[in-house]
């Protein structure tokens, strides 16, 4: 069973001729594999080639034709992912329709939303975790303009990361964990970060771009591309979750245009060995991994590589400082091997960075799209601290009962005070206020929460200036 079916619905009339349309085409690609698959067997093993080159062609076709309808979903500014428990084959269709019904009741789309609740929609309630409509940052599109919505019906994967070791001396050294997406582990990142520019419609436009780009064949040597981004900022700005959420949206929404999508973390701490030049080997080593993995066009490879200034220190600053030349193999090492993935098009390299100051200028040269993440503004603090306590009162553990517009005054004010923390900390205030007033028999008022947080944001300035003094 596929994991991720995208429906593309016009008009509810489409939806219900594409469900006739669909039948046939499936039962003819059934039968075809059967007939490969017959005549492997009599012809000497060689089906299986058979099979696998049919279904590359298969997906290179379907690839050409989804490209179009994603094309169009950006233009459009949204796309509507349905996170399933189950995918019945024989209800995508079904379950398709009454999503676009479901949210054409939803009226005016001025913001992203997250849907859980369903009242009368029976497959829904039994079928489907969560839809997200998404992502606004700059449209706004009202009830009467949606006359094409891009449905993405997908199940997450559960399974356990492996780890990715290399053998040194005989000790087993682990260089990268990776996920197979859509992964559970990863859901909702994107939709809980926010920014006050359009920078997660910016990361999916470019990395549509790289895509769309292979798969129209572009001279590479015309047009260079290095498949890489910077993304660079304060400690606590969300440069991680973003990384993570990217990765996930790209498998659910790409997921037409490839069979497999894996995330790798590089552990830059553990390519550094005791012995003299192993580091360099250590990163040549995983590289070399990612490439035959590569080999095939039907699989999309993510890699962060988080602090990268770990790993790519200037080698001008290093010369002079009399650092080790075992770092300068590696830098050296970390260039060669992200201009060699050029020849790869199926491959998106992100890399971080806390100090950009310090990384070497030729890294910084090799990215493509470099983007600051900074501490979130006070539109950006509110809608945060308004997420967080629509959680804690979905979930019954704090109770609303004062006048929704001097909740707003009041929480507004708590973020004109909190003006300069990082997204890290703001998300934390909530529990840690909470964990300071909670009681065991009752509710928690808002306003108790209000001024508990109220509090803490005066305890947190005070330990940040006495740091200041240090220098810290």
């Amino acid at each position: 069973m596929r994991d991720t079916i995208s429906v593309t619905s016009s008009t509810q009339n489409k939806i219900n001729k594409r469900r006739e349309k669909s039948k046939k085409s499936s039962q003819s690609r059934i039968n075809k594999l059967k007939l490969l698959s017959i005549d492997g067997r009599s012809g000497g093993g060689g089906g299986d080639e058979r099979i696998s080159i049919d279904n590359n062609h298969f997906k290179y076709e379907q690839a050409q034709k989804a490209i179009p309808f994603l094309a169009q979903a950006f233009a459009n500014g949204f796309f509507t992912e349905v996170n399933c428990r189950i995918l019945p084959e024989h209800l995508l269709d079904q379950l398709a329709q009454q999503v676009y019904q479901f949210v054409q009741k939803q009226g005016e789309l001025n913001c992203s939303l997250i849907l859980n609740k369903y009242v009368e929609e029976n497959l829904l309630n039994e079928y489907v975790n969560k839809i997200y409509v998404g992502d606004f940052e700059e449209n706004k599109i009202e009830k009467k303009e949606i006359n094409s919505m891009h449905i993405i019906l997908y199940k997450t994967k559960d399974d356990n990361p492996s780890n990715h070791e290399v053998s040194i001396e005989g000790e087993k050294q682990n260089l990268a964990c990776r996920w197979s997406l859509p992964h559970y582990q990863f859901e909702s990142l994107w939709e809980t970060v926010q920014f006050d520019l359009p920078l997660k419609s910016q990361l999916m436009q470019y990395v549509f771009t790289l895509i769309r780009f292979y798969k129209a064949n572009i001279d590479r040597t015309l047009i260079h591309c290095n498949q890489t981004i910077l993304l660079y900022g304060p400690p606590g700005c969300g440069k991680t979750t973003l990384c993570k959420g990217l990765a996930q949206k790209v498998s659910i929404r790409m997921k037409e245009l490839f069979s497999r999508f894996y995330y790798y973390e590089l552990n830059g701490g553990s390519l550094f060995s005791k012995w003299f030049s192993e580091s360099s080997h250590n990163l040549s080593r995983f590289f070399d991994d990612i490439r035959r993995i590569c080999y095939d066009p039907l699989t999309f490879v993510i890699i962060l590589i988080d602090e990268i200034e770990s790993l790519s220190l200037s080698r001008i600053s290093s010369l002079s400082s009399n650092e080790p030349s075992d770092m300068l193999r590696v830098v050296n090492t970390l260039l060669t091997e992200i201009d060699r993935l050029k020849s790869y098009s199926n491959i998106l390299i992100i890399t971080t960075s806390n100090l950009i100051e310090i990384i070497d200028k030729a890294l910084i040269d090799r990215s493509d799209l470099i983007l600051f993440i900074g501490p979130p503004s006070i539109k950006t603090i509110f809608n945060i601290y308004n997420a967080c306590f629509n959680e804690l009162i979905d979930k019954n553990l704090i109770y609303s009962n004062i006048n929704f517009d001097k909740f707003n005054n009041k929480l507004w004010n708590l973020a004109k005070l909190s003006h300069g923390l990082s997204g890290r900390t703001l998300r934390k205030l909530p529990m840690v206020a909470f964990s300071h007033i909670q009681q065991n028999d009752h509710f928690i008022y808002s306003q108790q929460l209000l001024k508990a947080m109220h509090q803490q944001l005066i305890d947190q300035k005070n330990t940040n200036n006495y740091l200041q003094q240090f220098n810290y």
